[in-house]
């Protein structure tokens, strides 16, 4: 049975990690009360249902398929349970707990194909609200990234990339699946935004999150430790608190209260897993590939694309697909030129300056899927 192929870079809002992974009991920070449910946004309908390890699985296999609106068009739900490993019956099942939380939307189309539909997608799973009510993305082809500029966010949004997803849906152990998703959280609010080294959780940011059964350190330890395929992971005890995070650094005063717990867990992304770094060189690459295009293409024609739409055609299928994609136009265009076939020769170049976006996209999801199904 063949695995759900998801998109490359997925956004989550923070607030749904934080639900996922279980809310913190904490309720006093930096010696003041601190509610996270109400300091995030979450919604009662996230906060009252029982997050298992499949249904958690399902919600992220899910936001990796959706298009810019939230929705699915066509689901396989044996490839889905094969992703996610478990038994279709569990995904049905699935279905039905999130429909009745008003957290999905779902139609069974025929045989085993469903349709899905995150309700209140924007706001509830990207934690998007929008500045002007005429400002919405256009239809499902829109790239959500394109228009971020239109929408405000309470409690921001992680990019995840595709790797990452498919070793979440790889974790057999609920609690190091709770972790890593807070850990990604905390890497986004770390790294991506206050411009740390490292993503920081400590003892009392852990075991608050965890049921009183396993949240003792040698546990915690244990399970850290099995998701090195994602993080690389360090813990820090007693005095190498001290000597890691205050003597060598300077560190903020967030960090020296996760000192004072004398035990600290330490997250990095492994290697290309950092999807906002990865999107951001990929940016720069792609922009650089169709301003070659577009000085080989000017002897024929004249087209325009907006970087927004480049940016999200080498985010949907890799420098890779995309570099193949330009060259494979190039050779289209030489060959009709070289074999004085002038109609189809202007018919083709018709066709890229009424809409690049859309000839690209086309070119591009063909080789995709072709890489997909080899693999």
């Amino acid at each position: 049975m063949m695995s759900l192929v998801l998109k490359r870079h997925t956004l989550i809002a923070n607030k749904l990690l934080v639900a996922l992974s279980g809310v913190s009991r904490q309720t006093k920070r930096d010696n003041t009360y601190y509610y996270e449910q109400h300091a995030m946004g979450i919604a009662k309908n996230f906060l009252n249902i029982k997050w298992t390890k499949s249904l958690i699985k399902q919600v992220l296999a899910y936001m990796a398929k959706c298009d810019s609106q939230g929705r699915i068009a066509l689901m396989s739900e044996e490839e889905l349970a094969a992703t996610i490993d478990c038994s279709v019956r569990t995904v049905q099942n699935n279905n039905k707990a999130l429909e009745e939380h008003d957290i999905i939307q779902w139609d069974r189309l025929w045989g085993e194909y469903i349709q899905v539909s995150f309700v209140g997608y924007l706001e509830n799973f990207l934690d998007l609200h929008k500045k002007d009510q005429d400002d919405v993305p256009a239809d499902a082809a829109t790239s959500i990234e394109s228009v971020l500029d239109k929408y405000h966010s309470k409690s921001g949004y992680t990019s995840i990339s595709d790797e990452v997803i498919y070793e979440l849906l790889k974790v057999e152990n609920i609690n190091m699946l709770r972790i890593a998703l807070r850990a990604l959280y905390a890497y986004e609010s770390e790294v991506n935004v206050k411009r740390d080294t490292e993503a920081l959780l400590s003892y009392t940011e852990v075991k608050n999150v965890l049921p009183s059964y396993i949240g003792y350190k040698a546990a915690i330890k244990k399970m850290v430790n099995r998701l090195t395929s994602i993080f690389h992971v360090n813990v820090l005890e007693k005095d190498d608190c001290v000597k890691a995070l205050f003597e060598e650094k300077q560190p903020r005063k967030s960090t020296i209260e996760k000192i004072k717990d004398g035990f600290i867990l330490s997250f990095d992304l492994v290697g290309p897993f950092n999807s906002k770094r990865q999107k951001q060189l990929e940016k720069v690459q792609a922009e650089r590939l169709f301003e070659g295009f577009k000085s080989f293409f000017k002897q024929f024609g004249d087209y325009s694309i907006k970087r927004t739409d480049i940016h999200a055609l080498v985010h949907e299928f890799g420098l890779d697909m995309m570099e193949r994609t330009i060259d494979s136009s190039k050779s289209f265009i030489k060959e009709l030129f070289l074999h004085e076939d002038p109609s189809s020769l202007r018919k083709l170049v018709h066709e890229m300056e009424s809409n690049l976006f859309m000839y690209m996209k086309k070119i591009a999801n063909g080789y995709y899927q072709a890489k997909i199904n080899a693999l």
